[in-house]
């Protein structure tokens, strides 16, 4: 795949990523290949570095000297006022309308002269122009979503009415940009990392383009330290992560209410009407039945001690949406913890029914409902769960480098 020559420690080092307004999984990635390359170079589209505040590694990164973004971030600098006390970006209002610029940006972006550029994208990263660069390797969480039919973290069916009009008019040139991406990386002797067997699978169909498998990075030796006592464990369910519409936390809240069990919901979004619109099945229920007062709980952003907590003493994860692969669910069975996850994606590579969890084959009310109840009829042993994933362990710097040579 390589040349015999080629230098397996690169000296100069270039990472490219879409966009970084959220610290999701993708940006976990992206953490992870600082640790590894902590002297590299970084390029985005826009960044917003109040949202990473948490991270040691992206902070430095995103203020410094060593980080390259395009047109887009002076439209995001720019600060507006709501009412006389609170400040914020022009993106967090208007961030999800331009979805179609950042392709185009991105191609005004030249990485060049480095010994390894690293892309990790979901969409507009591979558009980022190459010259003359001794190995390039695309790192792939999933094609570009809306672009190949595959569920988007955007519920389309909220836009304003002449978005959705315009839409199909900006995803058929869009396309043609995205294969193009794919043409000009193939020029570039580009080599394709899929995060799963399941994205493996999508890239061959959607690129025509053959990869290899290699799990997002991930550090869980903090996890694995977890002891779970049954004498602590409480009465509740647990999701933590980043909200957004393709992980279907409607369906959980909607199938605690109705069940009448308790959900703490961990985790913020780039979009505030979408908490809104959550809030407001809660409001609904409430108002039609009293007695579901208290069972759903919006904690926000929790701190790593919190996080713990959580983790230690939740009797159950539950995990509707169809992702790509999804590090957060790992991180929650390397703590022993069981999970209740919808059969699709990446959570067929780790989640081991009777081992580990329960799937559920249909992302409705009736089907979640009917998983909780096999849950709670069913025993799990935390020991037993965390060596469930002991394979998924960090890709230090060998195993990154050996994989692609």
């Amino acid at each position: 795949m390589t040349d015999s020559n080629l230098n397996l420690n690169p000296k100069r080092v270039a990472i490219v990523h879409d966009y970084m307004f959220q610290f999701g999984g993708a940006e976990k990635v992206i953490e992870h290949f600082f640790k590894l390359f902590p002297t590299a170079d970084f390029y985005t589209s826009f960044s917003t570095p109040e949202h990473f505040k948490s991270s040691k590694e992206l902070l430095p990164i995103l203020t410094g000297n060593r980080i390259k973004t395009t047109w887009a971030q002076k439209i995001f600098d720019i600060k507006i006022h709501k009412g006389k006390v609170n400040e914020r970006r022009l993106f967090d209002r208007y961030q999800k309308h331009l979805f179609w610029l950042y392709p185009i940006l991105m191609r005004f972006l030249v990485v060049k002269d480095y010994d390894l550029v690293i892309i990790s994208s979901t969409d507009c990263g591979k558009q980022i122009t190459l010259k003359n660069n001794k190995r390039v390797v695309h790192y792939c969480n999933s094609p570009s979503r809306y672009l190949n039919g595959l569920v988007t973290g955007a519920n389309h069916n909220k836009l304003p009415f002449v978005y959705r009009i315009f839409i199909p008019f900006f995803v058929f040139w869009l396309k043609k940009l995205d294969q193009n991406s794919v043409k000009r990386l193939a020029s570039a002797n580009t080599e394709w990392i899929g995060n799963s067997n399941f994205i493996r699978t999508v890239i061959k169909q959607v690129y025509g383009v053959d990869s290899i498998v290699l799990y997002p990075p991930m550090d869980l030796t903090s996890f694995f330290k977890i002891k779970r006592k049954s004498s602590e464990i409480e009465d509740f369910y647990l999701s933590l992560g980043r909200i957004s519409f393709h992980k279907r936390l409607d369906l959980m809240i909607e199938s605690c209410l109705l069940l009448g069990r308790k959900l703490k919901i961990a985790g913020t979004s780039a979009r505030p009407d979408e908490i809104d619109a959550l809030k407001l099945i809660v409001e609904k229920a409430v108002k039609c039945d009293p007695s579901k007062s208290g069972l759903i709980h919006f904690l926000g952003r929790v701190s790593d001690e919190e996080y713990t907590e959580l983790v230690r003493t939740a009797k159950c994860f539950l995990f509707p949406g169809k992702e790509d692969f999804g590090i957060t669910p790992i991180e929650i069975l390397a703590s022993g913890v069981p999970i209740v996850a919808f059969g699709q994606g990446g959570a067929l590579e780790y989640v081991r029914p009777g081992i580990n969890g329960v799937l559920f084959e249909s992302q409705t009310v009736d089907c979640l409902c009917n998983a909780i109840l096999e849950f709670e009829k069913s025993t799990f042993d935390p020991e037993t769960i965390q060596k469930s994933v002991q394979n998924f362990t960090t890709v230090d710097l060998d195993r990154f480098l050996g994989a692609i040579e």
